[in-house]
C-alpha cells in the first residue's frame, strides 16, 4: 500500500512508513528528529562540510525560525548573562521581541539608508567597529526582512572580517534559503563566507517559506563549536532549555522535510519548484519597475530590483 502525496511530493511513499512515525513515534525526542536536522545542517553548512564530518555542530530541530531564535535568546541569556544583542534597523518585529522576553540587553547597529533604499554600509561597519569586544550580532543570512537589501558578497567579506578582528559572536537567522534567488547554495553564501573565515556562529532555519510548511512549525537551530565535545554539550543544554518550554517538537513537518531533503529524486523535484517560485517573483519585481518607469515616473526605481524579496 502507498500513500499519495500531491504537490512537489509526486513519488509514492510507502504507507508504512508514514504511520510508523505518526503511530510508533507519536513523541519525538527532546532535540527532534535526527534525519530532518542533519539534513537541514546538509543544506545550510554543505553537503560536505567538514564541520558536518567532525561532529563540531551542536543542533536540534525547533518550532521554525521564531522558536530557533527564542531557544537561542535562551542559550545566550543563561551562559553569556552579561552579553548584549545588536539587532539591525530595520528589523523583524518579533526578534525584539524574542531576545527581550529572553532578558537579553538589546542594542541596534545601522543596515537601511532610506535616502538610497539600499545599505548603510558605512554606518554598518561603524557600529561594528564600536560595538564592545565579543558582542553578539543578528545578522539577515539572505532577503533581509523587512527591506529586502541584502550586502554584497564583498561586502560579506569585509562585515566577516571586522566582526572577525573584534571577536564578535555572528548569529543568523535564514528564513528564506532558496526562496531568495532560488539556489539553497546562493542563499547561504553569507554563511559559507564566515565559516571560511573561521567564526563560530549560531543559525537559525526555517522550512515554513522554502516548504510552505507555515502551520507545522518546522525548524533547526544549530551552533557551530569548537570541537565536537563541545558540540555534545551545546546540544544537551540546548535540549535541557527546549524541555520547559515546549517538551518536544512536532513529527509530521520534520517528517516531510526529511523525506523530501533525503531523497534525491524529491529533493531536485524541490529545488526546481523553489526555483520557479524565486523566478515568479524575481519577474514580478522586473516588471513592475518597467511599467513605473515606462509611465514616465521622475523617481529612481532601480531598488525595487535590487531589493530581495523576503
Amino acid at each position: 500500500m502507498t500513500l499519495e502525496i500531491t504537490g512537489w511530493m509526486e513519488q509514492s511513499i510507502p504507507s508504512e512508513t508514514v504511520f510508523s512515525a505518526i503511530f510508533l513515534w507519536e513523541y519525538l525526542p527532546i532535540g527532534g528528529s535526527v534525519k530532518m536536522v542533519e539534513e537541514s545542517l546538509k543544506l545550510a553548512y554543505g553537503e560536505n562540510s567538514e564541520f558536518i564530518k567532525d561532529k563540531r555542530i551542536g543542533a536540534v530541530q525547533a518550532l521554525s525560525g521564531t522558536g530557533a531564535c527564542r531557544l537561542f535568546a535562551a542559550f545566550q541569556h543563561r551562559f553569556h548573562p552579561n552579553s548584549q544583542i545588536y539587532i539591525p534597523v530595520p528589523t523583524w518585529a518579533n526578534h525584539h521581541n524574542i531576545w527581550r522576553d529572553a532578558g537579553v540587553p538589546m542594542k541596534t547597529f545601522r543596515y537601511y539608508h532610506p535616502e538610497s533604499r539600499g545599505l548603510d554600509f558605512s554606518g554598518l561597519m561603524e557600529d561594528i567597529k564600536n560595538a564592545p569586544d565579543g558582542s553578539f550580532f543578528l545578522l539577515h543570512a539572505c532577503a533581509h526582512n523587512p527591506t529586502g537589501v541584502d550586502p554584497s558578497e564583498e561586502q560579506w567579506r569585509e562585515i566577516s572580517s571586522l566582526i572577525k578582528v573584534k571577536g564578535h559572536f555572528p548569529f543568523f537567522d535564514m528564513a528564506y534559503q532558496g526562496f531568495a534567488s532560488g539556489d539553497p547554495a546562493r542563499d547561504a553564501k553569507a554563511i559559507r563566507i564566515f565559516l571560511e573565515d573561521g567564526h563560530l556562529i549560531g543559525l537559525a532555519q526555517s522550512y515554513a517559506k522554502n516548504m510552505g510548511l507555515y502551520g507545522q512549525r518546522v525548524g533547526c537551530l544549530s551552533v557551530l563549536c569548537e570541537d565536537e565535545k563541545q558540540a555534545v554539550a551545546v546540544k544537551s543544554q540546548l535540549q535541557l532549555l527546549a524541555r520547559p518550554m515546549y517538551s518536544n517538537p512536532p513529527v509530521h513537518g520534520a517528517l516531510i522535510v526529511s523525506t523530501v531533503l533525503g531523497d534525491p529524486e524529491l529533493k531536485n523535484l524541490w529545488l526546481k519548484e523553489v526555483k520557479v517560485m524565486a523566478d515568479r517573483i524575481i519577474g514580478m519585481r522586473a516588471t513592475l519597475r518597467e511599467n513605473l518607469e515606462k509611465l514616465g515616473s521622475p523617481l529612481p526605481w532601480q531598488h525595487i530590483t535590487n531589493q530581495v524579496s523576503s
